[in-house]
């Protein structure tokens, strides 16, 4: 239903570890902003550092591209802030679904609505 794919990732920022997280995310945020087909990489905070992602990518090329940016970057963001739930949102491949195994992504398939 929808042209573009993506996902959101959900995490906990631990203890003392704020500063070395926005670090890692700086770094990651400015090497996204090169792929191209990356639409949307937006990090949301609460105070007392529960974190949100929201990915959106043009196609499934450009998703597989980030995802293998993202592990240059994998270690010292996990570290800094483990991941505690993904959800795919849209119609991912199998191939693509595979490369987050590891995180158990809950997938939700596109139902209704509208993207601009």
């Amino acid at each position: 239903m929808f042209e573009h794919i993506g996902w959101i990732v959900e995490a906990k920022i631990v203890e003392g570890k704020r500063d070395e997280f926005a670090t890692v995310v700086e770094e990651i945020v400015e090497a996204t902003r090169a792929e191209g087909g990356t639409l949307n990489y937006q990090y949301f905070v609460s105070d007392d550092g529960d974190v949100l992602v929201y990915e959106r990518f043009a196609n499934i090329e450009s998703a597989h591209i980030h995802i293998s940016n993202w592990d240059n970057f994998a270690e010292r963001w996990l570290a800094a802030a483990p991941a505690t739930r993904m959800v795919h949102l849209g119609d991912l491949p199998d191939e693509l679904r595979d490369r987050h195994s590891a995180l158990a992504p809950k997938h939700l398939k596109s139902f209704n609505g509208f993207a601009r």
